[in-house]
């Protein structure tokens, strides 16, 4: 009887709750609280409330604390080399601020209409030229510097040489992040179903926004560093004070050039094998990593030759170290035998001929 009686007030209490919130036309306030984040993952976020619970009400949040956290600036914990590292502080934040600005105008042209059903070829399109507005956003439309002895407008020479239609292959796909933001789809998180307006799933777009904006900079941030290669007067006004001389410039370029082979030819085709990818997540003024473990195998199958090779000795690794583990164990039980029963038979048998023969000797005298 008591837990009859405890399922009917729990069942009140649920249907007071959502009485109270249709009543007030779905704007009860949204609490955010310490909740389990993206992939089991413990995030604490600032109290934050969600006035409504629709799609622009929660990018309206996740823009808010994104802009937080670039305004108080970001340092890398990811344990790799970033290229807007090089940029100067300044230049880096008028970068991912313009970057969030853009894809807020992306978001606001793709919502609503027949565009949101075609969210994911739009949103390709869009990307280039998200990218030179943001850079435009970035450098100043009406800059000008030196160059060969006449001032030339920074913006027109950096869309000129910069290629800003590049991919990133570790970017997942963007419907995950759009269609909740566009269309209120529910957001799949650890199984579960949740609307976009659940701490939960709010976290979890907040890291795949996070994860974009990285990247997308990390692709701009490597045209600006090239172009100011070839263009001396430029590093003053968009690298930090150290990059100035050619040597440093040089040296940070090379580095980010063979790391980014290595991961090509090496860490992105172990990832691959092994279902996993690296998201960048804002946290607390930190750039930091996060392995999302998700199937990759129509990626894992347009790999090139040498690619293919190094999965291919992950396998073959796989499939023969259970043999040669067990061949080392055999090899081992052999040592000792031959150890402990051979040779220390044989040098126990040495001995004690040995202490015979001194005892004889000893007799004698």
């Amino acid at each position: 009887m008591k837990v009859r009686c405890r399922e009917w007030r729990s069942a009140r209490d649920l249907l007071l709750m959502l009485w109270e919130r249709c009543s007030s036309g779905l704007k009860m306030p949204v609490h955010l609280r310490h909740s389990p984040g993206f992939l089991g993952l413990r995030r604490e976020p600032p109290p934050t409330t969600l006035r409504e619970g629709n799609s622009t009400a929660v990018w309206a949040a996740i823009r808010d604390r994104l802009d937080d956290s670039v305004q108080a600036g970001l340092t890398n914990a990811t344990g790799r080399l970033l290229a807007i590292e090089g940029l100067h502080p300044e230049r880096r934040r008028e970068l991912l601020l313009a970057l969030l600005q853009q894809l807020d105008s992306v978001l606001n042209q793709l919502r609503g209409g027949d565009q949101a059903l075609c969210m994911e070829s739009m949103w390709e399109q869009l990307q280039p030229e998200l990218r030179q507005q943001a850079v435009t956003a970035m450098a100043g439309s009406y800059v000008q510097i030196p160059r060969n002895g006449e001032l030339e407008s920074v913006v027109t020479v950096l869309l000129k040489q910069a290629d800003l239609s590049g991919d990133d292959g570790d970017l997942p796909d963007p419907t995950a992040m759009l269609a909740p933001l566009l269309i209120d789809q529910p957001v799949l998180v650890n199984g579960q179903l949740l609307p976009a307006d659940d701490p939960r799933a709010l976290l979890q777009l907040e890291t795949l926004v996070s994860n974009w904006l990285v990247r997308t900079a990390e692709l701009i941030g490597s045209e600006l560093l090239e172009s100011c290669g070839q263009w001396p007067e430029l590093r003053r006004y968009l690298l930090r004070d150290s990059l100035i001389a050619t040597r440093e410039l040089d040296r940070l370029r090379n580095r980010l050039n063979s790391q980014m082979r290595w991961s090509d030819w090496v860490d992105r085709p172990i990832q691959l094998y092994e279902s996993q990818r690296t998201l960048f997540q804002l946290r607390q003024g930190r750039i930091e990593p996060l392995q999302l473990i998700e199937p990759r195998d129509h990626e894992l199958n347009q790999l090139g030759w040498w690619q293919r090779q190094v999965a291919l000795l992950l396998e073959t690794r796989d499939a023969l170290a259970p043999q040669v583990q067990g061949l080392v164990r055999r090899l081992g039980d052999l040592a000792v035998v031959l150890l402990t029963q051979v040779l220390g038979r044989a040098i126990g048998l040495v001995g004690r001929g040995i202490a015979q023969g001194m005892g004889r000797s000893l007799g004698r005298g």
